[in-house]
C-alpha cells in the first residue's frame, strides 16, 4: 500500500482546495443544519467515485463538482449500504451490551465488556461498511454490497493490510476532528476521507476487485 501517494496525490490535483472545498461544505451543512442531511448524500457518493477512480486507475481521483445527479444517486445508494450494515453490526452490537450490563457480572467484566463490544461495533462499522462501499463501486450494483461470501474472500486474501489501512485512517480521521475544533472538522476529516477513500481503492485494485462499470445515473 502506498501511503504517501495517498496523502500527496491531493495535492497535485490543482483545483484540489475546491473540491475539498465543495465536499466539506456538504459536510458542514449537513452537520450543522439538520434538515440539510441529505447534503451528505453528496460527499459519500463523491467518496465513493474517488474509490471507483482509484481502483479503476483514473490518474486523478479527484472529480470535478459537476456530476451532481451522479453523485446524489452514489451517495444515496451509498448511504443506504452504511445503514443497513449499523442496524446489522449495531443491533448485535446492542444484544452484547444489553447482556453486559444485565447479567451477573462482577463490575470490572461488565464494564470491560460494554468498552470492548462498544469498540468492536465501531470496528465492525469501518471493516465491512468500506467494504460494501468497495464491492458497490467496483460492479455499481446495490446487491453486491451485502454478497458476504465475496467480502469475506476480500478480507480473507489480505486482512493484514485492510486492518492497517482502517487503524491508520481511523487515527488520522481523529486527528483530523479534533484539528478543525468541531466547527471545521467537516472540511478536515472530509480531506481525511479522500486519503481513506484512495487507500482502500488500492486495496480493491490489488485484489482485482475492479470491474469496468457503467457510469451512475
Amino acid at each position: 500500500m502506498n501511503y504517501s501517494e495517498a496523502i500527496s496525490y491531493i495535492f497535485q490535483d490543482k483545483g484540489w482546495a475546491k473540491k475539498i472545498g465543495m465536499g466539506g461544505l456538504c459536510l458542514f451543512i449537513a452537520v450543522f443544519t439538520g434538515i440539510l442531511f441529505f447534503a451528505a448524500f453528496f460527499a459519500i457518493g463523491y467518496y465513493v467515485n474517488v474509490l471507483r477512480h482509484v481502483m479503476n486507475g483514473v490518474e486523478k481521483p479527484l472529480p470535478e463538482w459537476t456530476e451532481w445527479n451522479k453523485f446524489f444517486s452514489d451517495g444515496l445508494m451509498g448511504a443506504i449500504i452504511l445503514f443497513v450494515y449499523c442496524v446489522i453490526i449495531g443491533g448485535i452490537g446492542a444484544a452484547i451490551i444489553v447482556y453486559f450490563a444485565t447479567g451477573d457480572l462482577p463490575d470490572y467484566e461488565r464494564v470491560l465488556g460494554i468498552v470492548f463490544t462498544a469498540l468492536g461495533i465501531f470496528l465492525g462499522l469501518i471493516l465491512f461498511g468500506n467494504l460494501g462501499l468497495i464491492r458497490f463501486a467496483a460492479t455499481n450494483d446495490f446487491a453486491a454490497a451485502f454478497r458476504f461470501g465475496e467480502i469475506t474472500n476480500m478480507l480473507k486474501n489480505d486482512f493484514g493490510n485492510y486492518l492497517t489501512i482502517v487503524i491508520f485512517t481511523s487515527i488520522l480521521n481523529a486527528i483530523l476532528f479534533l484539528a478543525g475544533l468541531g466547527i471545521f472538522s467537516p472540511f478536515t476529516n472530509f480531506w481525511g476521507y479522500m486519503v481513506q477513500a484512495h487507500l482502500f481503492g488500492q486495496y480493491a485494485k490489488n485484489l482485482n476487485a475492479a470491474v469496468p462499470v457503467v457510469q451512475s445515473v
